[in-house]
């Protein structure tokens, strides 16, 4: 038994069946027209004086028996007063409402009624392969694949759009014998029973008032395509239309109709979101309003007030791109630039010029007005660049702009560096050389040589294989040797590698020898699980072991970390946590017992490859009693940060695409958004508050037709 009280309800399963593009299969079509179930859904819209019913059976089987046995109305007037007063339903119409005979029908059809046709011929034709009504409005129509759900569907349709055809179909009663201010129950059943199919009784309640205006569809928008219009609008909240008609004017009073057929918005049974409604007027000129007014159809074959709005088409071609010539450098910080046009359209507005120190992107405008479109020259002055590139644009009246393939240019460039200043040092007991200097003004510095002898008349050797970005070297030397002085010079290099002259000499004397020599770190890697250390050891020669220590970076106190032998020079520590900076040192201790001083700290922090562990067991099975994929999982080694588990979803080899994210509570998950004689990819990932991911683990499953 069905109730509705709002004629703003549409026959919700017509139009799934008509407007959806599911195509059913003939099995289904047999299965619906053998013995079975319908119901009946009932519409009414009232006013002061009338009352308006619409109905329909809610399958194609249903429908063909129940034009055969046709309905019964009957109505009850329902006393507001006391609502426990019991009621009384009176039989309308003598006869079952039935479609027209096609003899009646022909004497009562107007031949320019197209709705009526369509309905005549579902009904009443031999072979039923309708004829495109309108190409982009009705595609779920022609798609339908078997004939008794194209009569049904299309039967439906036409009297959605048209009353007298409604009437005709037996589907529309109007009962004029109503008072204002009343109030009536309705129910419509098939006029006798059939083993054939089952029918239940529709009911609705109706009070009866002077009927509202049907509101207009709501939110109409449009955008503007070169020599087209795109309306697009939203339903109204208040009703759902069949339908829409849409007309157009060009001087805001007269309008024409631009659909002879209603405009049908449908909606694929597998999207998750209805359908907007739109229309695109392809034949528009751009610039130019143009008023249009968007009506609703309700399945009562009424229209809806308008809704209006003014739009135009505009220009979004853009003109012919230039032809940048190679840019020619005549002076240090200048830069010409010249260029072609081989196709030259009417709206040519100018040109505008770009620069980045990218081929691809970041390109920066340097005309912020276009240059007229008469010139075809243009001097860029630069400074502090070393390899720019440039790109020309065409830009028409309507701010189209089209760009030339861009230009590199490498600038001239014969000053090498200043000589280095500040160079100053210190040798600590242990032999280790500290080196500090003032940073160079060049934009295009590189980083800095630095060279080191015992005399200062011998050649001083480099110890920088590469060239040394920093500005603070150490560098560690001999203690107990007689050269009680040790000379240093360095040397700055730019982007070009151009060297300057050596900076003025370093002296620095070594010091006396009291513990032993500390050693030096010379490299640290980091893994994400470990902190390598490779270092010099002590040159002193009476080094028993080394105490290597650790902390991390801001605590205050170190922590013992292993005893070495003293000529051990590397260590791998693996009890480090990821992105967790530490710090290291190393203190010799010689036979005696005498300690060095603390190496020189050094700094290594494991980093995070963002890998980590991916899901085992991944399975995916099909469940018939509740028509879903179930995904089954284990995790045995999670991470230590939060994580979460996200599904990925594909069907028939296409991409997978994200379908939910899932607790990491969670070890299952069921998808009931399926779709029968489908093969579904599923993956699950491992993700991470920290930015980790795991490999996607991959598994399929088929899902039966039945």
């Amino acid at each position: 038994m069905k109730f509705s009280d709002s004629f703003s309800l549409r026959i919700i399963l017509i139009l799934i069946l008509s407007f959806t593009q599911t195509i059913k299969s003939q099995d289904d079509v047999d299965n619906e027209i053998q013995p079975g179930k319908a119901e009946i859904i009932l519409l009414a819209r009232a006013d002061k004086d009338s009352v308006v019913l619409r109905w329909a059976p809610s399958t194609p089987g249903g429908w063909v028996i129940a034009n055969k046995i046709g309905y019964s109305i009957e109505r009850a007037k329902i006393n507001t007063e006391n609502p426990d007063e019991g009621v009384q339903f009176v039989k309308l119409n003598t006869e079952p409402l039935k479609p027209l005979s096609l003899e009646q029908w022909k004497s009562m059809a107007s031949r320019d009624n197209i709705f009526s046709a369509i309905a005549a011929q579902a009904i009443y034709g031999k072979l039923f392969i309708p004829k495109a009504l309108d190409e982009n409005n009705l595609n779920a129509l022609k798609n339908a694949a078997d004939e008794l759900m194209n009569r049904y569907s299309f039967a439906l349709f036409a009297a959605d759009n048209d009353a007298v055809t409604a009437e005709a179909m037996g589907l529309r009663w109007i009962d004029r014998n109503v008072k204002e201010g009343e109030s009536y129950v309705y129910r419509i059943y098939v006029a006798q029973t059939t083993d054939d199919y089952s029918f239940d009784t529709a009911y609705t309640f109706v009070d009866i008032k002077a009927a509202d205006k049907i509101p207009a569809p709501v939110d109409l928008k449009f955008e503007s395509g070169d020599g087209s219009i795109i309306l697009k609008w939203k339903e109204n909240p208040v009703i759902k239309f069949s339908g829409y008609y849409i007309y157009r004017s060009e001087n805001g009073r007269d309008y024409k109709k631009l659909n002879e057929m209603p405009l049908i918005i449908a909606t694929p049974k597998e999207s998750s979101e209805d359908a907007q409604p739109s229309f695109i007027d392809t034949m528009t000129v751009n610039y130019k309003n143009y008023s249009y007014r968007i009506l609703g159809i309700t399945p009562f074959a009424e229209l809806s007030e308008a809704a209006e709005i003014t739009a135009y088409s505009k220009d979004l071609t853009a003109p012919f791109p230039p032809v940048l010539e190679k840019p020619k450098q005549f002076t240090a910080d200048e830069v010409s630039l010249s260029w072609k046009l081989e196709d030259e359209t009417e709206d040519l507005k100018g040109f505008v010029i770009a620069r980045s120190n990218n081929p691809l992107y970041n390109f920066e405008l340097l005309t912020q007005t276009p240059l007229p479109k008469n010139v075809f020259a243009y001097t860029d002055k630069i400074s502090q660049q070393e390899e720019v590139y440039y790109s020309v644009g065409a830009v028409d009246t309507a701010g189209n702009i089209a760009f030339s393939l861009p230009q590199m240019v490498i600038l001239i460039d014969t000053m090498p560096p200043s000589i280095p200043k500040g160079l100053t040092g210190m040798i600590d007991t242990n032999g280790v050389v500290t080196l500090k200097w003032n940073l160079g003004p060049e934009w295009n510095l590189l980083g800095y040589r630095v060279l080191r002898a015992n005399d200062p008349t011998h050649e001083f050797q480099q110890l920088t294989g590469e060239v040394f970005p920093d500005t603070v070297f150490v560098d560690s030397i001999g203690i107990n040797t007689l050269t009680r002085n040790v000379y240093y010079r360095i040397a700055a290099v730019n982007t070009r590698y151009q060297h300057s002259e050596l900076s003025p000499i370093l002296t620095l004397k070594r010091p006396d020898k009291i513990p032993p020599a500390e050693s030096v770190f010379k490299n640290v890697f980091v893994t994400d699980t470990s902190v390598v250390l490779e270092w010099i050891p002590s040159t002193s020669e009476d080094v028993a072991y080394q105490k290597l220590f650790k902390r991390r970076q801001g605590e205050n106190n170190w922590k013992f970390v292993d005893s070495l032998p003293a000529f051990k020079d590397s260590f791998t520590d693996y009890d480090v946590e990821k992105t967790i900076t530490y710090e290291y040192t190393i203190i010799s201790v010689d036979s005696s017992g005498l300690q060095s001083p603390s190496a020189f700290p050094v700094i290594g922090r494991p980093y995070d490859t963002g890998r980590r562990a991916s899901v085992s067991k991944f399975i995916a099975k099909y469940d018939d009693k509740t028509s879903s994929v179930v995904l089954n999982w284990d995790y045995i080694n999670p991470p230590k940060e939060n994580y979460w588990f996200v599904i990925y979803r594909s069907t028939n080899n296409n991409e997978l695409l994200e379908l939910k994210s899932v607790d990491s509570t969670n070890r299952t998950y069921s998808d009931k958004e399926i779709l029968k004689n489908r093969k579904y990819f599923y993956a699950i990932s491992v993700m991470t508050t920290m930015g980790g991911v795991s490999e996607k683990i991959v598994t399929e499953v088929s899902v039966p037709e039945k």
